[in-house]
Formats: structure tokens, sequence, C-alpha cells
């Protein structure tokens, strides 16, 4: 058997956040290798450059140092005339607490193996296997990848499996359950411990079962491990083929909406099990770790997958069917008032990721669409066209299963046009054409009340309890410092009196405006009226002119007002749950 690619992780000294990884080549590939560190990770469409982590790095084998000469910005050569037992040493630095990078320190350690592990050119197909001992020793190594038979070992089948896992150490929380006879694991890395992990495992194990379902019973993980990280700041998943890592606040679990938040991203990254780590886009099938690798599918990947990630908590009956409606109305208004849905299409905003979603400024809104999200409403539409035009259908649950079908473990992957093709099959040629001008065509997808009629649903203007403010077109963000325009959407308001994305709230008509006073500010003026809006800007203090608009239009998913029996019928095939009265 040929040799596989060894690492031992020294952990040493996480209290400085330091890590030190040997790289053990195997003989037979160790003169002349070139050893790289990934630029990116899959699942995160941006260069990372994680080179920039690394404190020192050199070589030696048997008889002692040997040259490492740099071949490319993350990337070495060895000399050609190593002995047996080559091995790389580097140390990395590690406190950048994300799903993404890694993060080390007294309390846990968290590996992101893309970000940690140089791997040699040449030995992608061979096992690799990570030694790694916990320390202190009350603490626990816990892994996506599955133990070897040696003691601290973990063992990945090839470099694409160890690069698509990640590795968490400390004294946690855990919750077990087992799904289609598949061990699931629930590691909660945060400080202290906390109440409600039980709950959570409760939701979490449903969630996982209607995922299941969906996928017609297939469940090809040999197990499942979700380590999740908590932290004061931030939040975000990222999945990997036998688990996911994900970050939340620390007190997700005494807040209902970032718990709430928290079912969602579990959803999301399970459902990855299956729509991006087996079904998978023709370009990201073994990428190339070194360079971005675009694909025009991310709108089925991510897109589909987030109008799903909603959908099976529901189902699940971990939301409420009432939760749900209220939030896919935000979400059409979210995609129903950026400008940049009306500029890229989500073909280009998926061939786009690497230089657009992922590199965000505060003109992102007006410059292109967001696959996540506009993705998730044309995966709607379809669904509702599909159920709606055959009430004994499943809709897009049954597109996704004959892509499953055809193309899950497919070393060629998918591409869009076999996507296009099974909504033809399932569907008819009509919704097929529909589908692509949907995704080469820059706009929105058309939710109305035709549309919604089968299900018992209607679309009507959000009541609010007190009248809507003028509408200033602005996106904030808001902290002790005050408002921050954040966003300032083209063509609004602010727009057009010349205010930018980064200014600074200071006063409205020479008023003060601070943290959560904006509505109320707004709110005493009517659309049309003419306000002086003071902004720092850099060092400059202006004063500008602003004509406000007519408030911004708000949706609400409500009920028809007598659904007859068809239509609760067809909405809880499609949910799971019965119509909501009184909406």
């Amino acid at each position: 058997m040929r040799q596989p690619v060894r690492y031992d992780v020294d952990l040493t000294d996480r209290r400085q956040h330091l890590v030190r990884v040997t790289l053990s080549l195997p003989d037979d590939l160790a003169a002349g290798a070139r050893v790289v560190l990934s630029a990116w990770t899959p699942g995160s469409y941006v260069i990372r450059d994680y080179v920039h982590h690394v404190q020192w790095i050199h070589a030696l084998d048997d008889r002692g140092p040997i040259s490492l000469i740099p071949d490319g910005t993350s990337a070495w050569r060895l000399a050609d005339d190593v002995a047996s037992g080559a091995r790389v040493d580097l140390e990395l630095y590690a406190n950048d607490l994300s799903v993404r990078t890694n993060h080390v320190d007294d309390q846990h350690a968290l590996l992101i193996p893309a970000a940690t592990f140089p791997w040699v050119e040449g030995a992608r197909d061979r096992p690799h296997e990570v030694h790694l001992v916990a320390t202190p020793s009350h603490h626990r190594v816990f892994s996506l990848l599955p133990e070897a038979d040696a003691a601290d070992t973990w063992i990945a089948d090839d470099l694409d499996h160890l690069i698509d896992s990640a590795f968490e150490v400390g004294d946690h929380q855990q919750a077990a359950w087992e799904v289609a006879g598949v061990a699931h694991q629930f590691v909660w890395a945060g400080p202290g411990r906390i109440h409600g992990l039980d709950d959570l495992a409760t939701d979490a194990e449903a969630i996982s079962r209607e995922a299941v379902t969906l996928f017609d019973g297939a469940l090809p993980a040999r197990h499942h491990t979700t380590l999740c990280v908590a932290w004061d700041r931030g939040g975000g998943g990222l999945e990997h083929r036998d688990g996911a890592v994900l970050q939340v606040p620390v007190h997700t679990f005494g807040d209902p909406a970032m718990r709430a938040r928290l079912q969602v991203l579990y959803a999301h990254e399970y459902l990855h099990l299956f729509n991006a780590r087996r079904l998978v886009p023709a370009a990201l099938v073994s990428p190339d770790l070194e360079r971005p690798v675009q694909t025009e599918s991310l709108w089925v990947a991510e897109g589909w997958t987030s109008y799903y990630d909603e959908l099976l908590p529901t189902r699940a009956g971990a939301w409420t069917a009432a939760q749900w409606l209220d939030h896919l109305g935000s979400a059409l208004d979210q995609v129903w008032t950026t400008p940049g849905v009306e500029l890229q299409s989500l073909r280009q905003a998926s061939r786009d990721a690497w230089v657009k979603h992922y590199v965000r400024d505060e003109n992102s809104p007006n410059a292109g669409t967001d696959y996540y999200n506009h993705g998730a409403l044309v995966a709607w539409e379809l669904d509702l066209r599909i159920r709606g035009a055959d009430p004994d259908s499943d809709g897009l649950d049954v597109v996704l299963r004959q892509l499953w079908d055809r193309h899950a473990g497919a070393v060629e992957g998918y591409t869009e046009d076999d996507v296009l093709a099974a909504i033809g099959d399932v569907a008819g040629d009509a919704l097929r054409e529909l589908a692509r001008t949907r995704v080469d065509t820059p706009g929105w997808p058309d939710i109305d009340d035709e549309l919604l009629a089968p299900f018992g649903l209607r679309l009507e203007p959000a009541s609010p309890s007190t009248p809507a403010a003028p509408d200033l077109g602005v996106v904030v963000t808001e902290d002790d410092r005050g408002v921050t325009f954040a966003s300032v959407l083209r063509d609004g308001s602010a727009w057009r009196a010349g205010i930018t994305g980064g200014d600074r709230l200071v006063a409205i008509d020479a008023i003060t405006v601070g943290r959560g006073e904006l509505s109320a500010a707004l709110a005493a003026r009517d659309a049309g009226d003419v306000v002086e809006i003071a902004v720092v800007r850099g060092p400059r203090l202006l004063t500008l002119p602003v004509e406000l608009d007519a408030p911004r239009r708000r949706h609400r998913l409500a009920t028809v007002d007598t659904p007859d029996a068809a239509q609760r019928q067809a909405f809880r095939r499609w949910t799971g749950q019965d119509l909501p009265t009184n909406r």
C-alpha cells in the first residue's frame, strides 16, 4: 500500500494562539515535492490567503535540514536530493474566529483543515492521517473525520475528505441522537454551560429527519457532527462532507429570535450534506485549492438550500406556519427593494461570488443580487407553480430527488443544463424555460395572488402598529456612536440628495439623532417633506437637503377569507402544517 500523508498537531502554546503542524511526506513523493497551503476552503468562495498566518516554515529529513524553496504565493518545493523521513514543520497564528478560519485559546481550539494542513501535490487521492492530542488532558478532540485504529488519530479517505472536515478541541457540552441508523452529534463549543441544548437537539433531530425524507430516505453520511462555536459577535455556517461548523452569538439560547436563526443555520448546513456535498456542481468536484473556481450553479447549491432551510423547520414543527410565512414575506421585501436585482442575473451572481458576494462594500445592494435569498425566491416560485398545476405533486421536492437520483456522487457533478432538464421532466418545457429566464435575466421572481391562491394565501400590505415613516432609502447600522448609513439605495431619497454609504448621521433639522432614534425622527415627518440631514463623512461635516419618499412598501402573506378544503390540503401537503387562521 502507498504511504499515507500524515500530520502531527501541537497545541502546547494555544494560549498564545499558536498551532504547530508537522507534515510527514510519503517517501516516494518527497524528492522535489511541491507543498501547498490552500488559498480558500470549499463552501466559502473567496481567497483567504491562509498563508498570512504562517509564522515560520522549514523542512528536514533524516540527515537534517533541507531547503524549502518558495513556489508561488502559498507553496514551496523541496530539494531533489531529499532522504527518507522528509517532513515540513510550520507554526500558525490562530486568532481569527469564523467558520472558515482557525481560532485557538485556553478554552477551545477550532481547526479548519484548509487553513491548517499544507498538502502534497500528487498525493490528493491518498489517505491523510491527523494525529492530535488534546491539551489540557480534560479536553477532548471532536472531529468530522472518523477515528483511526491508532490512538488520538483521525483518517481521511483523501485530501478532499480532509479539507472537507474540521476539528474542535475543548471541554464541551454535547447532545446526540440517531437518524436513519446514523449517529448524530452536536457539540456546543462556547464558554460556560448552557440550558436548552436538549431542546435544540430535539428540534435538530426532527429537522434532520425531514431532510432525509426530502431526499427519499437517503442519508449517505457515515456519521454527522455539528461543531457550534459561540462568541460575542458574528454568525454563519460552513458545510462539510459529514457535518458542519456553525458560529452563533454566545447568548443564542436566551433569545427566541437567535434560537430560530440557529435552527435555520442547522437546517441549511444539514441540507448541504445532500445539495452541495454529494450533489455537486461540476466545477466544484475536487476543485483547485490555490485559485478561484467559478460555477454558475450557486443559485441551486445555495439558493435552493436557502428556500428549504426555513421550510424544513416548519415541516419538522420547530417553526409555526405563521412564523414561516412572516419570514417569506420579509424575504420578498428584501429582494424587491434591492436595486442590484435589476442589474445582475442569478447566473452572474453565482459566477461572480468571488468578487461580489464575498467582497462587499457600501454599494453592494446597488451592484448585484444575492444568490441565497434571490435564489430561494426563485425556488419558491418554481415550487408553487409545480404544486399549483398538479395538486398531487410534491413540487420542487420531486426535482431535487430526480437530480439526486441522476447526479449524486457523480464524478462529473451536475451542470445547470442538468437542473433545467430535471425541471422540464417534472413540470414540462414551459416551466423549464421560465426557470432559464429567471436565472439568465436580471429581475424579480413573479410571486402574486394568482400563484398563492391554490394554497389559501394572498399578499397584502403589512399593517404596522404605528403609521409607517417616510423612506430615506438607506440600510443602517447602529452602535454606541449612533446611526451609520451602511448603504444608500440607488435612486432613493438619500441617494438623490448626495448622501453616501458610510456617512454617519448626526442630526435631522438640527436635532441630534442617536442610536434607536431614526425611526421616531422620520415618523414625525410626511412624505414629500424636505429635511436637513447632517452627516459626518470622514473629517467633513455635511448638511444636505433631503426630500423624503413615501413609506417603503412592506408585505405579508395572509390567508384568504374563506379557504376551501383543497386549499387547506395543498397547504398541508406543502408545509406539513395546517393553514393558519386569522392572518
